[in-house]
């Protein structure tokens, strides 16, 4: 199977020969030739197994750079799907918002989301019955694992900047002039309670980006198969 052979070493032509590369390189050209092997079993010529073995992969990119292929429809389903959760128990969660004034405005921001959310759903779901082929995409893994970092660390800092900020406008001149704290009341409380805990909502974003990569690895393509 010398055409395999040949096919293996152009897709790697261009990448330095590392012991990293030499493994991938000799695990791809063992799955083409099985993959031959086993179309030559079910009757296949052998000048037309090979054919279709090589055209299985043309690129070794999305391997050499941390990039995966992914199912399309499912992945962005069941991603949307998430959101939507995320959201509908966001919004379930600021209802009381509504009895607060301008607080309000963030739970009717919440329903719009929540409304688009099962809006992209649906039509995902409708996309995914309609087309009945699969739909392959490339998703840089290791670009989403920074971008899964960054969002914990930036999100962490928002949760510490927001406490602060939270913290001097309502205790600021107690804390400059030592005066002690009062709170006078029940509903002073929970106010005070809601100010503080409003930012955490705001969670959802790097818990929409952690599951993203989990469901890389529920959907990845197959093309070595």
């Amino acid at each position: 199977m010398s055409h395999i052979h040949n096919h293996v070493d152009h897709l790697f032509r261009g990448y330095r020969q590392t012991k990293q590369v030499a493994e991938l390189k000799k695990e791809i050209l063992s799955n083409l030739e099985a993959k031959a092997a086993d179309l030559m079993a079910a009757g296949v010529p052998q000048s037309e197994a090979i054919r279709q073995a090589i055209a299985s992969i043309d690129n070794v990119d999305f391997l050499m750079d941390g990039r995966k292929k992914i199912e399309l429809l499912p992945y962005c389903l069941e991603l949307v799907q998430i959101a939507l959760l995320y959201m509908l128990v966001a919004w379930v969660a600021t209802i009381p918002l509504g009895l607060l004034g301008r607080l309000g405005q963030l739970n009717f921001f919440l329903l719009v989301i929540v409304i688009v959310a099962g809006l992209l759903f649906l039509a995902l779901l409708f996309g995914k019955k309609m087309i009945n082929r699969r739909i392959v995409s490339t998703y840089n893994y290791k670009a989403a694992l920074r971008a899964r970092r960054l969002a914990w660390l930036l999100w962490g800092l928002y949760i510490l900047l927001m406490t602060l900020n939270t913290t001097a406008l309502e205790f600021g001149s107690n804390l400059w002039f030592s005066r002690p704290v009062s709170i006078s009341g029940p509903y002073q409380f929970a106010v005070l309670g809601i100010r503080y805990a409003l930012p955490f909502i705001s969670i959802v974003i790097p818990l929409l980006i952690h599951a993203s990569l989990k469901l890389v690895h529920k959907y990845e393509a197959g093309d070595l198969q």
